[in-house]
């Protein structure tokens, strides 16, 4: 599973930085998601290795433009590209609405079906994909905001060798169904594979967030998360200098709840422009890591990073 940055600026684009957008990788899928789509998204996604033609999930944090312009385009892009299959896009009702007047106002007609789920109106807050499970958390902004906590879920079998010898189980074709995950009949006995296989690793989880003014909105589900990325726009200082209601996190603030709830790899990103170039983001990562002792990474655009996967080991009985 990896995370991948595409845009890490935060309001607007500068000659360092992109607007909003983050990639998240599955290692046994192709298909990826990605969260927020600021304007020239399509553009890093260019400079990266990643498809067009296998992005299947797009989540969009709230109505501001640095998290959506981008959108209209890419989707253009990829009915282009000759896509076919289906595109899930989670998004403000505002957005799909936004959206669908611009295809209409352009005359833009897709190829594929883009399946459009308003955030406000879910029944549940946690959607299941082939790929992913993905659920929704509530955050706090100068406009309805939302994070995604994304958990990987096509994670391969492992058989508990140990346990089908203990119960003079011999090789044969029923451990391979067992692996896929399907019961199998074994001289006249029906073998449970839930009781035989159980995952190579750890399924792991990410959380990616909107635009937050409110940390402890995530205290009920960083339980468990391998990371969390959220922004810093501002240092504590800068965000008392600003001196209006910005609705936005500073390193301080959010490096403490990481602490607080033992967030085991904080990335920080949505940077304001006053600190983009070599050296400007210093005072940033100083303050994060006065109050946060984790693995902490500023996040920049192209960067890739690697979740490490957690082995599960044979369980005897």
């Amino acid at each position: 599973m990896q995370l991948e940055f595409l845009g890490t600026s935060s309001g607007s684009p500068s000659t360092f930085r992109n607007v909003s957008a983050t990639a998240v990788k599955f290692e046994k899928s192709k298909e990826w998601v990605l969260v927020d789509c600021g304007e020239g998204t399509q553009h890093q996604i260019l400079k990266s290795k990643l498809s067009l033609y296998q992005l299947s999930l797009i989540c969009i944090s709230h109505v501001h433009g640095d998290h959506c312009y981008g959108l209209p385009g890419l989707l253009a892009s990829m009915a282009m590209s000759g896509r076919k299959e289906a595109v899930y896009l989670l998004a403000p009702k505002k957005v799909i609405e936004f959206l669908h007047a611009t295809f209409s106002l352009t005359d833009l007609a897709l190829p594929f079906d883009l399946k459009t789920n308003a955030i406000e109106e879910l029944d549940e807050v946690c959607l299941h994909f082939d790929f992913c499970k993905l659920e929704v958390i509530t955050l706090k902004h100068r406009v309805p905001s939302f994070g995604f906590k994304v958990s990987e879920t096509l994670i391969p079998n492992k058989l508990n060798i140990g346990l089908l010898k203990q119960h003079d189980i011999a090789t044969g074709p029923h451990f391979n169904q067992l692996q896929k995950g399907i019961d199998a009949e074994y001289q006249g006995r029906m073998l449970e594979s839930k009781k035989y296989a159980f995952p190579s690793w750890q399924p792991r989880t990410v959380i990616v967030c909107g635009d937050n003014e409110k940390p402890s909105l995530l205290k009920e589900y960083v339980d468990g998360a391998d990371a969390l990325v959220h922004e810093a726009t501002f240092t504590h200082k800068d965000l008392k200098k600003v001196g209006h209601h910005t609705g936005h996190s500073d390193a301080k603030r959010i490096a403490e709840f990481a602490q607080q709830a033992k967030v085991p790899l904080l990335v920080l990103t949505h940077f304001s422009v006053r600190y983009h170039g070599p050296g400007l983001l210093d005072n940033l990562e100083d303050e994060a890591h006065t109050y946060y002792q984790g693995e902490l990474v500023l996040a920049s655009d192209g960067l890739t990073l690697d979740i490490p996967k957690v082995l599960l080991s044979e369980c005897l009985e």
